[in-house]
């Protein structure tokens, strides 16, 4: 591991465009290129604004939503966190899940587990 990110944020709207370039600048010191970059951005946003969206609904406020990062020889992994209601049950509805989506063509290897409380989306990104 050659460097990290460790960042955490109020999960509001506010707070994914810092988050997002935290991360993007942690690629750019990697080596990634500006496609490579433009796509981890596109992913990152995603998990974050899936966090702010979905996390804590029905809360009072919003809690925390975390990226930790880490650089590896030729890789990017990227792990977006939350403490909020964890991942909902399987739907039928097709607009359902498109952040998902987006983000698993964006990303070489996408994760989710329900971390009770809770969101975890780990990402990997082939970098360099």
């Amino acid at each position: 591991m050659t460097a990290q990110l460790h960042d955490a944020r109020r999960a509001t709207p506010q707070g994914i465009g810092p988050l997002r370039r935290a991360v993007i600048a942690l690629a750019a010191r990697g080596g990634a290129s500006d496609r490579q970059r433009q796509d981890i951005a596109l992913a990152v946003s995603e998990a974050l604004t899936n966090a702010v969206e979905h996390a804590y609904a029905g809360h009072d406020r919003p809690g925390p939503v975390a990226v930790h990062a880490a650089l590896y020889d030729s890789a990017l992994e990227v792990l977006v966190t939350d403490d909020g209601v964890g991942l909902p049950p399987p739907t039928l509805h097709p607009a359902t899940g498109l952040g998902l989506s987006i983000i698993a063509r964006a990303a070489d290897r996408l994760e989710l587990s329900d971390a009770m409380p809770g969101t975890r989306v780990r990402m990997t990104f082939a970098i360099g």
